[in-house]
């Protein structure tokens, strides 16, 4: 008689259903079945497996089926369960089961048990419990990218994962194609130790949050190959597929995506093709991927497909291929500004349930909270009048009232310079712009090649010291918690490199901050290019160099705002694949858009935004994705109505950093672009206006040569 809920399995098994009966002493609960035989049957034992439904998986015995005895005496076949009476005790298969995934007609046992040699005689009863291990596999992921730096002739490698705990990178580099692994040449990174002259450790660094890990590696340009492996604890190690992970330095192809296995700490084979991207068995990771972040997903797996093609690959120039994956590095960028920002993205949908609570706002030091809008205060004059400082915190509660969340103050340290630049008392405030004076701080000891460009007017200081960071973040420190400064705005950072920079914001956690990445755009014969793709991507680089810490200034944007608007060449202001031509359009999160400040206008000039059109440039930043910064002089000036209308035209739509913008014309004579779906703007001589089709546009603001519309 078949228990309730059996059906038969291709006619040679019974499939049943177990019921969940009392739960045990130790809360877990209990599944049975009670199966009746007749015990003057001729059979001899029940065979069994156990399959999980919830997982597919099937529980066996020494990878064959469970064998329990229903006469006193059976032929041993070591898979029996059970004890034996009258002929001793025979011990059943105590200890682990291993959970093995297998095809249905697998699970099913036709072996012949064969003929008793001795009388059958009934079997007098047994209890006995075997224990069943579930293994539950799941996914964590280890990025390794990699950048070339053409000033410092380095390869700069970053590995973040999400793996838990301490993980330490077990590394070294190849010269060749030997795959010999060999100790590269300082500098390392910090909690790094050589292991037995033919390696080299590496304590990753804790995430803010302690979710996941990260490092940065500088590697000569000469290397062939990264190789490492991850040691978790003295016994698990991850690996590929037995052999070890193997980054490719010299080449830019696309590998295949390997999973993790154990490594033992003896095992030095080189994996013969390098990943990108690793997967390992360790422990779940769950996120939550926005819609705009499946779109940068898609857009990414067609330009994978699109380069990947046996076709396309005969066809395309190496130019173009590189372009390609280009595109999908500044994809893959984006997505992890989005990932480690946190800020929530919503949709059409989202946005229509009014009641709806809005999530809590996070910050991270490349966006600040995504609303900023930060407000330079002050000018290449400002250190003449002694007390600067003091002048500004009159002005606070006026710029607060304009909108302004970030004052960008100058440097307050004693300076060579009187300007508050080259510093040489760090702990002395008492400088002409601040009035305090505390104890020096000074570096010794001998550096190494400088890890960026050199700024001649003053000495390197050996960011690769590990004293020197040490003491750099002390006095961050200082300036953070008993000075008051929430964030820092980064001098000339070609010359040094940006994962120096990424240490020291994660050491301090600033509110804000911001780099000054400055350097020429592209011009033929004397007339700016229309594609500064190259320039763009050396800010690009910074800000990855650091991990997305950090924002820069977008000096690409600037420039071709000067074109444009000049020479009313509008059309400069979309780039080849229709989207803004600066870093706004590759990296907006961390793009802080300007048009001026204190060493392009003031007293100095360097570069001075084209006269009488500095509203047009406004208009631009501060209804276009990004952080915008707006320049001390025109503030107060007679500009000043106009900016506090485009300011809170920007947070009446919570326009922020990562808004979408389409770009609806770039003609000659005229600009205009859609932001959110809420705004509309148009700037140049020539006529826009947005049609009223599913949306009535109401027109907000306008002056010389500009105009702003909202949706009603």
């Amino acid at each position: 008689m078949r228990p309730p809920g059996s059906i038969p399995i291709k006619d040679y098994a019974i499939e049943t259903p177990l019921e969940k009966s009392l739960a045990s002493s130790e809360g877990e609960s209990i599944y049975e079945v009670n199966i009746d035989f007749n015990t003057n049957s001729s059979i001899a034992a029940i065979n069994f497996v156990l399959k999980d439904e919830e997982t597919g998986s099937w529980y066996q015995h020494r990878g064959r089926d469970f064998k329990v005895p229903l006469i006193d005496y059976l032929q041993d076949d070591g898979n029996i369960v059970g004890a034996k009476k009258g002929l001793g005790t025979w011990p059943g298969p105590l200890g682990q089961i291993s959970n093995m995934l297998l095809k249905p007609e697998a699970a099913n046992s036709k072996e012949d048990i064969g003929e008793l040699s001795v009388q059958k005689r009934g079997l007098q009863g047994f209890y006995e419990e075997q224990a069943v291990v579930k293994e539950i596999l799941v996914d964590n992921l280890v990025s390794v990218s990699v950048r070339h730096c053409l000033e410092t002739a380095k390869n700069l490698l970053y590995i973040e994962t999400d793996l838990p705990g301490d993980v330490i990178v077990h590394w070294g580099i190849c010269k060749d194609d030997g795959k010999t692994w060999e100790i590269p040449s300082e500098p390392y990174p910090p909690e790094t130790s050589m292991f037995k002259d033919k390696a080299l450790r590496t304590l990753l660094q804790r995430k803010n949050g302690g979710h996941g890990s990260l490092g940065s590696f500088i590697l000569d340009e000469g290397s062939v190959a990264f190789v490492f492996v991850l040691k978790l604890n003295e016994n698990t190690w991850l690996n590929c597929h037995g052999n070890d992970f193997c980054i490719p330095l010299s080449s830019f192809s696309v590998p295949p995506i390997h999973s993790g296995q154990p490594h033992s700490e003896d095992e030095e084979q080189n994996n013969e093709s390098g990943s990108l991207l690793i997967s390992g068995n360790a422990s779940e990771a769950n996120q939550e991927v926005s819609a705009y972040t499946d779109e940068i997903i898609d857009e990414i797996r067609n330009l994978v497909t699109d380069i990947s093609s046996e076709k396309n690959r005969k066809t395309k120039s190496k130019k173009a291929q590189e372009s390609i994956l280009q595109e999908i590095e500044k994809l893959a960028a984006e997505a992890y500004s989005i990932f480690r920002s946190s800020i929530p993205t919503f949709t059409e949908t989202d946005l229509l349930e009014e009641e709806a609570l809005e999530p809590p706002v996070k910050i991270s030091s490349g966006t600040g909270s995504g609303f900023e809008i930060l407000c330079q205060g002050f000018n290449w004059e400002s250190h003449k009048s002694g007390k600067w400082y003091i002048d500004l915190r009159e002005k606070a509660s006026k710029l607060a009232s304009l909108g302004f969340t970030v004052l960008w103050l100058p440097p307050p340290t004693d300076s060579v310079s009187s300007e508050g630049y080259m510093p040489r008392d760090l702990y002395n405030l008492n400088s002409r712009l601040t009035n305090v004076k505390m104890h020096p701080l000074t570096f010794q000891g001998r550096g190494n090649k400088s890890s960026g460009d050199n700024f001649h007017a003053a000495p390197n200081i050996d960011h690769s010291q590990e004293f020197v960071r040490k003491d750099i973040k002390e006095w961050l420190h200082w300036l953070r918690e008993e000075i008051g400064y929430d964030g820092w705005r980064l001098d000339f950072v070609r010359g040094f490199w940006g994962g120096y920079v990424k240490d020291y914001i994660e050491a301090t956690e600033p509110y804000f901050a911001v780099g000054e990445y400055w350097d020429s755009l592209s011009y033929t014969y004397g007339e700016m290019d229309h594609n500064q793709d190259a320039h763009r991507q050396r800010i690009i680089d910074w800000i990855n160099a650091t991990n997305g810490t950090a924002g820069a200034f977008d000096v690409t944007t600037k420039g071709i705002l000067h074109s444009a608007l000049e020479r009313c060449e509008y059309w400069r202001l979309s780039d080849e694949k229709g989207k803004p031509p600066g870093v706004v359009g590759w990296w907006p999160s961390r793009a802080v858009t300007f048009i001026e400040n204190h060493d392009t206008g003031s007293t100095q000039g360097h570069w001075r935004f084209p006269g009488g059109k500095e509203i047009q440039g406004y208009a631009y930043i501060l209804t276009h994705p990004g952080t915008p910064s707006v320049f001390y002089d025109h503030i107060f000036s007679e500009y000043q109505s106009e900016i506090s209308t485009l300011i809170s035209i920007r947070n009446r739509n919570k326009i922020q950093c990562r808004s979408t913008v389409q770009i609806m014309k770039a003609e000659r004579d005229v600009y205009a672009a859609m932001t959110d779906e809420k705004v509309v703007m148009k700037i140049g001589p020539g006529h826009y206006e947005p049609s009223n089709g599913s949306r009535n546009w109401s027109l907000v603001a306008e002056g010389r040569d500009y105009k702003i519309w909202e949706t009603s």
